[in-house]
């Protein structure tokens, strides 16, 4: 009911309002109108004027005045007198206007001040619809401002009005015509029209707003009737749990009840069955105590049983022990037989290899003299050699033009045969006696051309080849043997005969190399077999030191190692 109150006075004040600013603009208007042509029009009759200005109204009745009168000027002193009155009408019509604002806002300001302490009323009564209240306090503060700004905005709106009105009447003191005046006052007119035009789209807005308002207040009783709404169905569902409430604690005290009764049984029964543990219990402990005696008697028993089993179990251990022993006795009687075969085995392998060493020895003893020869005869084939080579050397300076033909067939086939040898290449240069142009076409010139010692050509011998220098002279048939063999063929058999005497060496190495081996694997078989005998004979060690003295006593005489040594020096 206050809310619905509370609006219908904001309805009238706005009414008020709006009627009151409604009547200023337009008696503001109509005033302006019609006294500015009564006062440029002081010759012609007032009745005249006002009857053509209330027949036109407001432009029709300046237009006809302006018609009427033409563009004739007034005098100087009509002018004067204008426009103090005028400004005497400005002033009064302006001070109104501020009076008419002052009530206006004290007005305003009142009827805030009411709605504030209406606000406040309906605060205090209606706490729970507290969200609802400030969407409609902040409404009615929107709408407030909106007013004022309007309010403010005709205000303006007036205030450059008066000081347009101001302007063109200090500029007309200036001007001396009257068209000038007639221009302003049409812009004057314009102006009105816009404002006009903005009081009505200010009451438009107005009207929307009280729309929006009214709305929001259908809204909000929309609300409030399904809260209250809510609020009932919420009332009737607590009314509904405090009613099942209820019964949830008749069935607890119902069950309390039986939870005492059945505490009180359970006790009883209880003491009845702790009764009959303690009587369990002293029977038990007698019961114990009969076991207790019971095991002690077969701990007893227990343990003479165990000395009657360890005694025959010490019998039959002695009796596997005796088997055991007899079994190993037969074992070591025959490893000792087999023993003894071994050990006459190995002395017979012995004798053997003694044999053989004694004619390994005597075969290197051979092998040694005949290197010594084969050494004596290198040295003497080789001083031959260096001699044949001087003779060379000499005969090829006195003969520098003639050289057999077949020494140059065995030097080039030798070239050949080994690979373009160098060696056999700077032979040729020298005995051929090629120029420094030829030694630089074959790649062959050297810094020392004097060496004196030179190798055989398929192990020809230098005095050869110095007895064949000079082609079919008197050397080569001094120096010819009388069985009609070539040179050639007594080397070749020569260097046969030395190969054959060097694969003897060999195979008598390898014979010495054998008999090494040999004695060897004897040793360690004789070791093996005498470890076996200390095995399996403990208490018969004495028998094989006996025959391991003599043994080791021969072998220490034997120099296998220095003899291996000594093979191989002389072979390098």
């Amino acid at each position: 009911e206050q809310l619905v109150k509370l609006r219908e006075e904001n309805g009238s004040l706005r009414r008020s309002m709006e009627s009151s600013n409604y009547k200023a603009v337009s008696g503001n208007s109509n005033g302006t109108l019609q006294r500015s042509p009564s006062r440029m029009q002081r010759n012609t009759d007032q009745e005249k004027t006002s009857s053509v200005l209330k027949q036109n109204g407001y432009g029709g009745g300046a237009s006809q005045v302006i018609q009427k009168n033409g563009p004739h000027p007034l005098p100087v002193h009509y002018k004067g007198d204008a426009l103090v009155e005028e400004r005497a009408y400005f002033a009064s019509k302006q001070a109104s206007l501020e009076n008419e604002i002052k009530q206006l806002k004290q007005q305003l300001r009142c009827y805030s001040n009411k709605e504030d302490d209406t606000t406040r009323r309906l605060e205090d009564e209606n706490k729970r619809n507290e969200f609802l209240q400030q969407q409609l306090n902040e409404l009615k503060v929107d709408k407030e401002m909106i007013a004022k700004g309007s309010l403010y905005e005709e205000l303006v709106n007036m205030e450059s009005t008066t000081q347009k009105v101001d302007n063109s009447t200090s500029d007309v003191d200036n001007f001396s015509d009257v068209e000038k005046v007639k221009d302003e006052m049409a812009s004057l007119k314009k102006a009105l029209q816009g404002a006009f035009h903005e009081r009505d789209r200010a009451l438009q807005n107005l009207s929307r707003l009280k729309q929006h308002l009214l709305d929001k207040d259908l809204e909000d009783q929309e609300k409030m009737d399904e809260d209250s709404k809510v609020i009932e169905e919420l009332r009737a569902i607590c009314e509904q749990q405090r009613a099942h409430i209820v019964q949830l604690e008749r069935a607890l005290k119902v069950e309390m009840t039986k939870q005492e009764e059945s505490k009180k049984t359970i006790n009883d029964e209880r003491s009845r069955s702790n009764e009959q543990i303690e009587d369990l219990q002293y029977k038990l402990a007698n019961c114990m105590n009969a076991l207790e005696s019971k095991d002690q008697e077969l701990l007893n028993l227990q343990s003479a049983l165990g000395q009657y089993y360890a005694e025959s179990e010490a019998k039959e251990r002695l009796g596997d022990d005796l088997a055991m022993a007899r079994e190993a006795l037969a074992k070591l009687s025959e490893s000792l037989k087999v023993a003894n075969q071994g050990i006459e085995i190995s002395r017979r392998e012995k004798d053997e290899v003694v044999a053989k060493l004694s004619q390994a020895e005597k075969m290197l003893a051979d092998g040694k003299r005949s290197l010594q020869k084969l050494e004596d005869d290198n040295s003497r084939l080789r001083h031959a050699l260096e001699q044949s080579m001087t003779t060379v050397n000499r005969m090829s300076l006195d003969s520098d033009n003639s050289v057999d033909r077949r020494i140059v067939i065995k030097l080039l086939v030798t070239y050949f045969q080994r690979n373009h040898s160098k060696e056999v290449l700077d032979l040729m240069v020298r005995m051929l006696g090629f120029s420094e142009e030829d030694k630089q076409r074959i790649g062959s010139a050297q810094s020392n051309v004097g060496k004196v010692v030179v190798r055989g050509v398929l192990g020809l011998p230098g005095r050869l080849v110095g007895g064949l220098v000079g082609g079919n002279s008197a050397g080569k048939s001094t120096h010819a043997p009388q069985d009609n063999q070539s040179f050639a063929d007594l080397w070749v058999d020569f260097l046969l005969k030395e190969t054959e005497e060097r694969e003897k060496q060999k195979a008598s190495e390898a014979a010495a190399r054998l008999s090494h081996e040999e004695n060897q694997t004897t040793s360690r078989s004789a070791s093996n077999l005498q470890a076996s005998q200390h095995i399996a004979n403990p208490g018969l060690s004495t028998k094989p030191h006996q025959f391991d003295r003599p043994d080791s006593d021969e072998f220490r005489m034997v120099p296998l190692a220095p003899m291996y040594t000594s093979m191989q020096t002389p072979l390098k």
